[in-house]
């Protein structure tokens, strides 16, 4: 097929002959026109009619004035939008792979040819430079990715793209001891803790040609268990007051090691203020005792802060050795706590207070139990 037979396609009143312009071409007048001094607006201009004289392209009466310099996308468009919609054409009126090729082959011949013609021109008129190579550069690679871009689409289409695509990971952990002590009254009891951790993760991707579809879905579960076993008469009232205390260290553990206090403690080094000045004076506030020290602390923003910030984690502790105290175990709650949080990177820190704490309240109950005796 020639190359001017491709507009025939859509327009057959239009009789165009293929080869070089004889005079019908651009009529461009330097200085006469709103291209004049603009070289290249005048260089895209006179690209896009030599395309459209080698392709035979019918130029709209009119032209948008309102372009950049050297507007080549318009170029690309353009061009692109005549070839395909003369290709689509033939196909439904039943042209076949080999003529819809031979089609696009007379396409590229043409745009070669029109691109020739205009760099010769430009440079016969001497308005040829690096911007304008540029330009015509960009319009020629935009052109040919854009035919081969619609070949493919036009003779590779009809088997729907699919692909799946899945991934599964699955985590677990497993933390089972056992912790052994002797009530006041002789009980010895063993207890039996687990930590069950377990994580599933799934994703899934897959495309069906133009319908493309995903989905991920995460599953956690965290189960923790402490079970008794008594060698004496400890009744279910107690043993159940005791796997209560041990679900309240866990709590407190794991409100400590997630940061919930971080504060806190952050504030306490930097006053340079260890676990036992720190229970010191939260309990002597709470005893309402006075004296110099108190008083000069109670005026001082950092150490009325402190208190604040440690009035939580004192207020649960405070609870857990009640219970304790109740059945006869206070001093076995650091050693518990220990074994629970077996691993932990800030544990130390953790029983530091925790025993400064409970000592604290030890004290003040054996001092308390002193004066009513």
């Amino acid at each position: 097929m020639k190359i001017g037979q491709l507009h025939q396609l859509l327009n057959p009143a239009m009789q165009h002959k293929p080869g070089k312009s004889k005079g019908v071409g651009p009529n461009i007048h330097l200085g006469a026109d709103s291209y004049a001094g603009d070289k290249s607006k005048l260089a895209a201009k006179l690209l896009d009619d030599k395309l459209a004289e080698a392709l035979g392209i019918e130029k709209p009466a009119k032209e948008k004035k309102d372009k950049p310099l050297f507007d080549f996308e318009a170029i690309v468009k353009n061009v692109l939008d005549f070839v395909q919609g003369a290709v689509k054409k033939a196909k439904v009126d039943g042209k076949k792979g080999d003529e819809l090729r031979s089609m696009l082959d007379d396409a590229r011949k043409g745009v070669m040819q029109g691109i020739d013609e205009a760099t010769d021109e430009l440079k016969g008129m001497g308005v040829f430079n690096d911007e304008i190579e540029d330009g015509i550069e960009k319009s020629r690679e935009g052109i040919f990715k854009g035919l081969e871009d619609f070949e493919k689409e036009l003779f590779e289409p009809e088997q729907p793209k699919t692909f799946a695509v899945s991934a599964a990971q699955f985590a677990s952990l497993s933390n089972k001891a056992e912790y052994s002590f002797t009530t006041a009254e002789g009980d010895e009891v063993t207890i039996s803790f687990s930590d069950a951790y377990a994580q599933s993760s799934a994703a899934s991707a897959q495309q069906r040609g133009d319908k493309f579809g995903a989905a991920y879905s995460t599953n956690q579960t965290h189960e923790v268990n402490f079970s008794i076993s008594v060698n004496g008469e400890l009744n279910a009232d107690e043993q159940k007051a005791i796997n209560e205390m041990m679900k309240d260290i866990r709590d407190v553990s794991d409100s400590f090691f997630a940061g919930e206090y971080d504060n806190a403690f952050e504030l306490a080094k930097s006053l340079k203020l260890d676990s036992e000045h720190i229970t010191n004076f939260n309990m002597d506030l709470r005893q309402s005792k006075t004296s110099a020290a108190i008083t000069q602390y109670q005026q001082s923003n950092p150490m009325k802060e402190i208190e604040k910030l440690f009035a939580p984690l004192d207020k649960r502790l405070t609870d857990l050795h009640e219970q304790a105290g109740s059945l006869g175990i206070d001093s076995q709650l650091p050693d518990m706590m220990a074994w629970m949080n077996e691993g932990q990177a800030r544990l130390s820190e953790f029983l530091d207070y925790a025993t400064s704490f409970f000592d604290k309240l030890s004290e003040l109950h054996k001092t308390t139990t002193d004066k009513l005796s």
